[in-house]
């Protein structure tokens, strides 16, 4: 498993390395090289996960390096998504080292397979899982886009709107700013959609589990603030004066609240989702 989880670090590492090599001359080779990197590193991962499916009789979502393997999967597998459906080169520059990041805790806190406990012997369970961290997975795509959308803005403002911008600036057409903030609104919109089908199937997990449909306890709290965060931020989608900048920065802090509702409240707080 050690050295599966560091080939796939390497491959992600060097699909970091040439797309920036790509950026940097041009050299579609570069580009290439980085695709295929991506896709066999996803490939391999996709292995892994199955090779811990079978050795723990269940999907890998029970322990923190579980949940850590299956976002980062789904990090990657969505940047490849966009990659291939957009041509776009740039949010793996913040996605890849999300994901290496997220490999690096996983190989930390790696602990061997175990059985699922009686409660969690379900199909609700596993569906509230995958759900949730599909979910984490998009909200982590729009919040690299956002940023990288953010950061490029400022050029907006000094060039023509369908002007292209100049090679030496280190900036990107007015055409990829929009498309950027494209790639932000989807991840917003269909992680929404994710996280509403994980908020669904917990409470019926929770009502097979406990007996009620809601628990007043940190994790639970936590994740109806983030439904109610990107239902906001949805919804400010249709006020034009939140549209562009505004919305970016919305991004990036969900984002945020996002990573306290996974790490912060299952690491410090007790609840039924401690890890």
């Amino acid at each position: 498993m050690n050295y599966l989880l560091l080939a796939i670090g390497l491959l992600y590492a060097l699909s970091f390395g040439t797309v920036i090599l790509y950026l940097l001359s041009k050299g579609e080779r570069y580009e290439r090289l980085s695709r295929y990197a991506i896709v066999l590193g996803l490939l391999l991962h996709t292995v892994l996960l199955a090779l811990r499916s079978y050795e723990a009789g269940h999907a890998p979502m029970f322990s923190v390096y579980e949940t850590l393997l299956f976002y980062a999967w789904s990090t990657i597998l969505v940047s490849a998504i966009v990659i291939f459906r957009y041509g776009e080169n740039l949010t793996r520059l913040i996605t890849i080292p999300l994901t290496l990041t997220a490999l690096a805790f996983a190989h930390y806190n790696e602990a061997p397979p175990r059985s699922l406990t009686l409660i969690l012997r379900t199909r609700w369970f596993e569906t509230h899982v995958i759900a949730s961290f599909a979910a984490y997975a998009l909200f982590t795509l729009a919040f690299a886009a956002a940023t990288l959308y953010l950061w490029f803005r400022r050029t907006e403002e000094e060039l023509p709107r369908d002007s292209p911008l100049p090679p030496s600036s280190g900036a990107v057409p007015m055409n990829h700013l929009r498309e950027l903030h494209d790639i932000a609104n989807r991840g917003i919109l269909w992680g929404f959609f994710l996280f509403s089908l994980s908020m669904f199937t917990g409470a019926v997990w929770a009502y097979l589990a406990w007996g009620t449909y809601w628990l007043w306890e940190p994790k639970v709290l936590w994740s109806f603030i983030v439904w109610f965060y990107y239902a906001g931020a949805m919804h400010a989608y249709y006020i034009k004066e939140w549209r562009g900048r505004g919305l970016a920065v919305a991004t990036v802090i969900g984002y945020i609240v996002v990573l306290f509702t996974y790490l912060g409240v299952g690491l410090l707080m007790k609840s039924s989702h401690s890890f």
